[in-house]
């Protein structure tokens, strides 16, 4: 039932587009220079399927008779009308070959192939249908050639404006762009441009009309550049109706349209490239788009190992412990191996506490950059991230040092974004210094009153090179390291209007800046 009143539809519009395209004819025949119902023919043959081929025969018929006053069982009509019908059904059974299914024309590809089989189509088309009625005597055999080269520009333009449009609007991502571009201030402006251009160009007088046909590339170009393939198909039809009425004026030569109709053929190709090409843009830039999210999901999933690492170690060292002081062999648990027992089991539920707050921090980080903005004391924040790292530096047998603000230093920050920040960059120090080394930890404000955490370690400097690239992702001159600690401190202290930057001299330091509105002297 669908396709029956998708069929009455075809019919309908065959009909009106038959009669309004029947222009400058010869022999009156449909051998015009424009012949849009060959592309509602390939378009409905494409759509509804082949086995509809003899419901386009019958529509063709009945259109012969009512315009064209031809008589429907002549043989001339019917053998006429099987070429074209066999014709078109091909052009759709290749288009639907070459693109799996009804053309999507989602790229430079597929439009190039819809161009070449319409060119080729066409070609083949009009040799068969002219070279047929020029056989029988319809035609005289000196109007071949230009017969033949009417109906294929005819059919060629019809192919070639109509088409594209048309699968266009029956595409339903298409029919959202097409929603999109119509609500668009900036399509009706530029519309309106097309408009003033096409009013100058098709007042002029004939002879000059394609001199001065270039304003009219302009304006679908520009259309088709800021609304892609639905602006530049919807603009190239705009200009091919008003082109047509316009040589339909009497005096007209249809030498003079089908000239018009070559340039009206280059203006439509010149839009279909320029609109495919922008949509290959935008794709590319919907993959990209994409590709960031799998990038940021995968820097998400290595930010938490690289963070979680530190506290799900301690952890497990604390449970160890634990382990040991409940053990059989302290089952008679004194004063001090409870109250050990107390602190280590109260450094697990920290260790936790501090676990769950870096998932949940750059979870909302990675995902839309979000923060838990709070009132901190910078000192304390140094001192409990640095506290976290004492074991680990003892460990390494690397001396930390602290300097002691005189009076406290207030920031508004994400706590648990710049701990991890602090956290990965001291962590840094301590492997960086050699054993016996020291890592210092040193206040300054600079002259924005901004506050400057400076963290001093006695490794080895780094070179030009490395200091270019050392917060870049996926970094690291670490046997294991993964290149993400930096990169994501970087981010974490920007995220908080703050900055990360390295220094080699006087002393080789990594330099945390954050904003403050209280200058204190150290």
């Amino acid at each position: 039932m669908k396709n029956l009143k998708l069929a009455m539809l075809f019919s309908l519009v065959f009909v009106c587009v038959d009669w309004l395209s029947f222009i400058h004819p010869m022999g009156q025949l449909n051998i015009t220079p424009w012949n849009p119902p060959a592309a509602v023919q390939v378009l409905f043959l494409t759509w509804a399927g082949l086995n509809w081929a003899p419901w386009v025969f019958i529509t063709i018929g009945f259109a012969d008779w009512l315009i064209r006053d031809s008589i429907i069982f002549s043989s001339s009509v019917l053998i006429g009308n099987t070429i074209l019908i066999g014709c078109y059904a091909s052009i759709s059974y290749v288009l639907i070959k070459l693109m799996k299914g009804v053309p999507r024309l989602q790229n430079r590809v597929e439009v190039f192939k819809l161009s070449l089989v319409s060119v080729i189509g066409a070609a083949i088309t009009s040799i068969l249908y002219v070279g047929f009625q020029t056989l029988i005597g319809k035609l005289v055999k000196e109007d071949f050639a230009e017969a033949s080269y009417r109906f294929f520009v005819g059919d060629l333009l019809g192919l070639v404006v109509v088409l594209p449009l048309s699968l266009l609007f029956l595409n339903q991502y298409r029919q959202n762009q097409f929603k999109q571009m119509f609500k668009s201030q900036s399509f009706w402006l530029l519309f309106l441009g097309l408009l003033v251009c096409e009013y100058f160009v098709f007042s002029l007088p004939i002879a000059l009309q394609m001199k001065y046909f270039f304003p009219l590339f302009f304006a679908v170009g520009l259309i088709g550049a800021a609304h892609s393939l639905p602006g530049a198909t919807f603009a190239a039809a705009v200009v091919q109706i008003p082109l047509v009425i316009s040589f339909t004026q009497i005096g007209v030569l249809p030498s003079d349209l089908i000239d018009m109709q070559i340039v009206m053929f280059t203006l439509s190709m010149t839009g279909l490239l320029i609109g495919t090409v922008v949509d290959e843009r935008l794709n590319t830039q919907e993959k990209l788009k994409e590709t960031l999210q799998l990038v940021a999901a995968g820097e998400l999933a290595g930010s938490l190992a690289h963070e979680l690492h530190q506290p799900m170690s301690a952890i497990n060292a604390y449970a160890e412990s634990a382990m040991l002081l409940s053990s059989s062999e302290h089952n008679e648990l004194n004063g001090k191996n409870k109250d050990t027992l107390r602190k280590t089991l109260d450094q697990i539920i920290k260790e936790s506490i501090r676990a769950s707050e870096i998932v949940r921090g750059l979870r909302s980080f990675f995902i839309g950059g979000a923060s838990n903005i709070k009132l901190a004391d910078v000192d304390q924040l140094v001192t409990d991230t640095v506290f976290q790292l004492e074991s680990y530096a003892q460990k390494l047998n690397v001396q930390l040092k602290i300097e002691k603000l005189r009076e406290p230093v207030w920031v508004m920050v994400d706590i648990t974004q710049v701990k991890t920040a602090l956290g990965n960059l001291i962590k840094n120090a301590i492997e960086s210094a050699n054993s016996d080394g020291v890592v210092e930890v040193m206040f300054a404000f600079d002259k924005q009153q901004r506050i400057e955490i400076s963290i001093f370690d006695s490794g080895k400097t780094l070179d030009i090179y490395e200091s270019e690239i050392i917060f870049k992702p996926f970094y690291s001159d670490k046997k294991d390291g993964l290149g993400l600690g930096l990169s994501i401190s970087k981010s974490l202290i920007e995220n908080n209007d703050g900055s990360i930057s390295y220094r080699s001299k006087p002393k080789k330091c990594f330099v945390v800046s954050l904003p403050t509105g209280n200058k204190i002297d150290v």
